[in-house]
């Protein structure tokens, strides 16, 4: 069995720029309703998708090197440990990554981009944060530099190029995994130039918490100001429909990368995954654009799984979070979790209907401090979102 796992920032609604996405993944296995993140930052957030634990134990509290952000720390205690390392050195997996890793990646104080990370067969990693134009990648640890000519340097397109390259070259002796984190949606918000009219008429949703006082949040939210200036609402529309274009070049990837693995007969033999390592707020208390904070626009993120044995056009309400991925993905190779100090569990018996009656409101994670906790949100409080 293969895997490919493609990680972005943006949400899938029901109005969606990924309509190809949604088809080719959602309509053809599970999308999960409840899909949470413990931090709704990068770089624990994506730690914690690595190694399958929650920040508190992965110990990466923020983006920067200090914060462990692909620290030398990071490097020698965390990425031997990381599910991708297991499935390389465990279960004979070949294994590709494209993209964004961590936001430090490729820091002169911690390796350059000369450090490929335990567990990686084939590495294109993007120097540092996201961008579009005019940045470096790390070619199995030597530098490549990238300008600004859409044809050759667009990051989203050059990731599929180099994604479906890997299908052509890849030994067919062994199975493969794929990792492809694009930085699309984040800003600078840079479009395809095909896609930078796109959306015209599109707007951030006016849910029932756009632009109100959370005059019972935490103080933090309460800092601002209420009702939103027009030119705030205004720059918020436009990162919104900023967002959305970018995307469009990412519906192109997961079509290509679907289509190739169909033409060459592996596509039904073939996990894919599409998540998100946060989530993100346009107008929601009266806060303009961001991410960081700890309630469900932040922490929700899109989980969208095809694969054998799992039916198509379902929906599961079963509480997931990041963390369950690594072990999702061990289980699906065959490799024992039990042997890992992962905080996560699989969920691999509700994609394949194995044990559907599983309480999706609860959850029992046997490594936190106390016994148990409830959901982030339950049926009581199903009307009333964080």
């Amino acid at each position: 069995l293969s895997l490919l796992v493609c990680i972005m920032n943006p949400l899938i609604t029901l109005q969606t720029p990924l309509k190809k996405t949604k088809a080719l993944i959602g309509e053809m296995g599970m999308t999960f309703s409840s899909a949470y993140v413990p931090s709704a930052l990068c770089c624990p957030s994506r730690a914690s998708i690595l190694t399958g634990k929650y920040p508190h134990n992965h110990y990466v509290v923020n983006n920067t090197l200090e914060g462990n952000c692909s620290s030398i720390s990071w490097q020698k205690i965390q990425e031997p440990n990381t599910f991708p390392a297991i499935l390389r050195s465990k279960c004979g997996y070949q294994t590709f990554f494209a993209g964004k890793y961590l936001n430090e990646y490729g820091a002169p104080d911690a390796g350059g981009l000369e450090h490929v990370p335990l567990g990686w067969s084939y590495w294109y990693a993007l120097e540092k944060n996201s961008k579009y134009y005019n940045y470096t990648l790390s070619i199995n640890g030597k530098a490549r530099k990238h300008g600004e000519n859409y044809s050759v340097d667009y990051l989203t397109d050059v990731l599929a190029n180099v994604s479906l390259d890997f299908l052509g070259y890849k030994s067919n002796s062994e199975p493969f995994f794929m990792m492809i984190s694009t930085p699309a949606p984040h800003s600078p918000w840079t479009a395809a130039p095909q896609y930078q009219k796109a959306f015209q008429n599109v707007f951030a949703p006016r849910n029932k918490n756009f632009n109100i006082h959370g005059m019972n949040k935490h103080w933090l939210i309460r800092q601002a100001k209420t009702p939103m200036t027009n030119s705030s609402i205004q720059f918020l529309d436009n990162a919104f429909r900023k967002r959305w274009q970018t995307l469009l070049s990412v519906d192109d990837l997961v079509e290509k990368l679907v289509k190739r693995l169909e033409f060459t007969g592996e596509l039904d033999n073939t996990y894919i995954f599409y998540t998100s390592d946060n989530g993100y707020h346009t107008g929601q208390f009266s806060l303009p654009i961001d991410k960081r904070q700890l309630y469900e626009f932040d922490i929700k993120v899109p989980l969208l799984v095809r694969g054998p044995g799992i039916k198509p056009n379902q929906t599961s309400k079963m509480l997931v979070a990041n963390i369950d991925l690594g072990p999702t993905i061990l289980d699906i190779a065959g490799y024992d979790v039990n042997k890992t100090q992962m905080d996560g569990m699989s969920f691999l018996p509700i994609l394949v209907s194995i044990s559907p009656s599983i309480n999706p409101e609860y959850r029992f994670d046997p490594r936190l401090m106390f016994s148990s906790h409830g959901s982030v949100r339950t049926r009581r409080f199903s009307k009333h979102p964080l």
